[in-house]
């Protein structure tokens, strides 16, 4: 009697499994962001962590002085 129904409820879900499928087959097969920059980027942070925490009484100075400056509207 409901034998039909459970038929098209299996057929979509296959159908849904299968999308899915070609969906993640799909997105191994695109191109991936180079390394380099990201791993350039993380390079250039820890530099710059290193620079200040070696010259941390030159930074305050230079944040302290920009922080008295006068503003001008």
């Amino acid at each position: 009697m409901h034998e039909w129904i459970s038929v098209e409820l299996s057929r979509g879900r296959n159908a849904d499994f299968m999308a899915e499928a070609e969906e993640r087959r799909l997105a191994r097969l695109a191109p991936r962001r180079a390394a380099w920059p990201v791993l350039r980027a993380r390079v250039a942070r820890r530099v710059f962590a290193f620079a200040l925490a070696l010259e941390r009484e030159e930074t305050w100075k230079a944040v302290w002085e920009r922080l008295e400056a006068p503003r001008h509207p």
